[in-house]
């Protein structure tokens, strides 16, 4: 009987360990913009980045400037050795991508991507073709331990360079997230009628043109490869600036299916608020508003509450698709049965 219940506790601890690391697809996503002003300081004001050498790691709102003609971008600004660098979390096994745009001026052979760990490089990318013009650069790493690592752009010297679109993902790893980041940015959206969609530093704008204003991420020829499968929940985060009446709509649609979505849920919406943005998850494994939710998902779709009109304007700070984490257990029932074998009541 001892031993029955030893392997069970063991079983279950395995659960509860497994099920505290849930490693997501996308790690870490940065386009800059939000809150931050031109020329503040993202190793003084930001939650997580820290700078090394000469100068600063500053933020930088020009517009067009930044990388596929967004607005803000951040950079590396005096002649010199100089990094800047943020710490995720990675875990043994898993392999994990990191990538972003960069943009040097008589820099170009000096500049790299790298994630750091222990003090070490454990991956570095190439460097830029050539100065002026952004181009991509990544580098990819696969942990033997669950480790702390630093993501880093690095100058050795020469003069300034520019890092915009920063994200980290994991190739392997087996649940999967999908994110939208429209922080100065539209990710390739466009308008499904009713609406013009335009560049914010904080979010991307749908401006009406009428009272029904819809955007999609991307035209008919657009496919994201993914399935419902793979994500049982959405978040929405969205600001309105009218009254809203009622909920807003999140529109999943096929390949084979063109225009007309598959599925549609609601997205509850606060409709007194007009000032400040809501954060909403939608369960995805409860019935949708209209449709089945099965299959491909080639584009997404986000509708604006109703109540809109000409001239108001409904922003989109973020949309997500993701799987729950498995429930975890608590051992405190397991730990508090007696070992006589004589009360029969182990579990509760």
């Amino acid at each position: 009987m001892l031993k029955f219940f030893f392997n069970l506790l063991m079983f279950l601890f395995a659960i509860v360990v497994s099920s505290t690391i849930i490693a997501q697809k996308t790690i870490f996503n940065e386009n800059f913009g939000g809150s931050y002003s031109h020329n503040e300081s993202m190793s003084t004001n930001s939650s997580g980045w820290t700078h090394t050498g000469t100068g600063d790691f500053v933020h930088k709102i020009v517009s067009g400037a930044g990388a596929s003609g967004s607005n803000c971008f951040a950079q590396l600004g005096t002649s010199g050795a100089a990094s800047a660098s943020y710490d995720v979390q990675l875990f043994a096994g898993n392999t994990y991508e990191f990538s972003a745009y960069v943009k040097t001026v008589n820099s170009r052979i000096y500049v790299t991507l790298r994630i750091n760990s222990g003090g070490v490089d454990v991956a570095t990318s190439g460097n830029t073709s050539a100065n002026g013009t952004w181009e991509e650069l990544s580098c990819s790493y696969t942990p033997a331990a669950d480790e702390m690592a630093s993501i880093q752009l690095v100058k050795t010297q020469g003069q300034l360079v520019n890092i915009d679109k920063i994200k980290v993902i994991c190739t392997s790893c087996p649940d999967d997230n999908y994110v939208f980041d429209f922080n100065d940015s539209k990710e390739g959206w466009i308008s499904g009628g009713g609406c013009t969609v335009t560049l914010g530093n904080e979010a991307a704008n749908m401006n009406a043109t009428g009272t029904f204003a819809l955007m999609r991420s991307g035209a008919l020829s657009a496919n994201l490869n993914l399935n419902t499968a793979d994500f049982d929940l959405a978040k929405v985060v969205y600001k309105t600036n009218y009254a809203g009446n009622g909920p807003g709509k999140l529109y999943f649609y096929t390949l084979s299916g063109g225009n007309s979505a598959q599925a549609i849920f609601d997205i509850p919406n606060d409709n007194s608020n007009s000032t400040t943005f809501q954060t909403v998850e939608i369960d995805l494994t409860t019935a949708p508003a209209t449709g089945t939710y099965a299959n491909d998902i080639a584009r997404i779709g986000f509708r604006t509450p109703w109540g809109i009109s000409n001239g108001d304007v409904c922003q989109v700070q973020r949309i997500e698709l993701y799987n729950q984490p498995p429930p975890s257990i608590s051992l405190t029932g397991v730990m508090d049965f007696g070992l006589s074998g004589n009360s029969g009541k182990a579990l509760m």
